[in-house]
């Protein structure tokens, strides 16, 4: 009975060595590498957009800009229901996503207003803002098959970040063109432009 128990074992170690040494044999090119990417901005479109207007003297602050928790991650996520979500683990932000985010807003309110004066959350204090506009984003996802969506609200301050002259709250829809990833990248990115753009219109307002 000994002299069975002891074979049982050693075959157990001999499986163990055998398995140690094929997870050893991998090499780490081997791995699936996460594919990374960012939401891009009017800055680069083709062709170049027409502003909607030129106030090369206004200063707009961006941010800062708060995300929904489930947001708050490097995987990108897909929405399989209405209550169900899944990351997409090898599709990641090459950023946090609030920065990416922020970043595309304010190159596309620069290009939107006509101006380069647009500083990030948070600047200096010797830096003067006319306006800071100050966003959440509550919603910002969808299906490679299906609609990207964004909900979120916006806060439009005066320059001295405490008073209140503007808010609202934005509902995109963009159809993604094909099940790829980057299709359902870019419909992100369009949402992001259409979503500046309803925000340009209120900033235009306040400064016309």
């Amino acid at each position: 009975m000994k002299t069975k128990t002891t074979a049982v074992a050693h075959c157990l170690l001999a499986g163990l060595a055998l398995v140690i040494c094929a997870c050893s044999l991998i090499s780490p090119g081997q791995r699936p590498v996460p594919r990374l990417y960012l939401l891009s901005s009017l800055a680069t479109a083709a062709p170049p957009v027409v502003p909607a207007a030129k106030l090369p003297h206004l200063s707009i602050g961006i941010g800062p800009v708060r995300l929904a928790d489930y947001l708050d991650r490097r995987s990108i996520i897909m929405r399989n229901n209405d209550n169900g979500i899944e990351l997409l683990e090898l599709s990641q932000w090459a950023e946090p996503l609030s920065e990416s985010f922020a970043r595309a807003m304010a190159d596309n309110l620069s290009v939107l207003l006509g101006t380069q004066r647009v500083f990030h959350f948070p600047w200096r204090s010797a830096v003067p803002v006319d306006y800071q506009v100050a966003f959440h984003v509550v919603q910002f996802d969808g299906h490679p098959q299906g609609q990207v969506l964004l909900r979120a609200h916006w806060q439009v301050f005066k320059r001295d970040g405490q008073t209140l002259l503007d808010s609202g709250h934005a509902l995109i829809h963009e159809t993604v063109a094909d099940p790829s990833v980057e299709a359902f990248i870019a419909a992100h990115s369009r949402a992001v432009a259409q979503f500046s753009r309803e925000v340009a219109e209120v900033v235009v307002k306040w400064a016309g």
